[in-house]
């Protein structure tokens, strides 16, 4: 059964392949969907992918209240807990980073290797308050998350992939997701995830650590993935050249074939 409960709330995820588990943790009005890029070449490698629609996305129940990073990262770990789990690797990006980051700081010693992709150290600041209270805006309006996603692929995706067939397929298949999606919940985790801030706990990172940046990334720039490397004791720092915001799915090639260097490179 892909799905559990918290607190009352249905949780939906999916599982692929056999071997190490390893989390893939998405972003924002996204799903996980949105990591089909990398799931095949993941399972091949011989990893067991957990890939999990947060609270409020995808096929995951609605949310009556803000809904932040820790509350995202507490349904993760009765995900893990339920499937079993005590050691594993995990990926996120945007907010799937920030969700990555706490997990990582709860399991100092059961997150393996972390990646952390187009992300955040530190949301508590007025410049970042201001851009999700217009998600919120956004989402809270008919059709927002549409409007969100009609408003936001232009920066959210290179132009390069942006006029590609997978580029299109990619618009197509989003659209419709976001055209079912839930907007007060979107927006109740807009509002959730802006306080977040483990900037002066980057240091205390155990695991090897992988920060992506996308050399286009207008929202999360590449200073952002540069600064918490330089704060994480055992990171490494790749930015992905003509790569947007979200970089798995407009750089899939490169994103994979760096993740998966990463997850099997040996301690240095």
């Amino acid at each position: 059964m892909a799905c559990y409960e918290v607190k009352g709330r249905r949780n939906y995820y999916m599982e692929f392949g056999q071997g190490r588990p390893i989390l893939l943790s998405h972003g924002i009005s996204n799903s996980g969907r949105a990591w089909g890029p990398q799931i095949p070449a993941l399972v091949a490698a011989g990893y067991r992918v957990i890939v999990p629609d947060h609270a409020g996305h995808g096929a995951s129940d609605p949310l009556t209240a803000p809904f932040g990073v820790a509350d995202i990262a507490d349904d993760t770990e009765e995900l893990l807990t339920r499937l079993g789990i005590e050691t594993l690797d995990v990926v996120g990006l945007s907010l799937g980073g920030m969700v990555a980051l706490e997990l990582a700081l709860r399991r100092p010693t059961g997150i393996g290797r972390l990646v952390v992709a187009n992300s955040f150290e530190n949301t508590a600041t007025p410049e970042f308050r201001a851009m999700s209270e217009g998600w919120a805006s956004v989402f809270e309006q008919p059709h927002g998350p549409v409007t969100r996603l009609e408003q936001n692929w232009l920066v959210s995706v290179s132009e390069a992939f942006r006029n590609t067939p997978e580029g299109m397929r990619t618009y197509q298949v989003w659209h419709g997701i976001a055209a079912t999606s839930h907007g007060p919940s979107l927006a109740h985790v807009a509002r959730g995830i802006a306080g977040f801030d483990i900037s002066g706990r980057l240091a205390e990172l155990a695991m090897p650590t992988l920060f992506i940046a996308g050399e286009l990334d207008r929202m999360s720039p590449p200073d952002l993935s540069r600064r918490m490397a330089e704060k994480t004791p055992q990171a490494k720092l790749c930015v992905i050249e003509g790569a947007a915001h979200i970089s798995n799915a407009d750089s899939p090639d490169d994103f994979t074939a760096r993740l998966l260097r990463f997850l099997s490179s040996q301690p240095e």
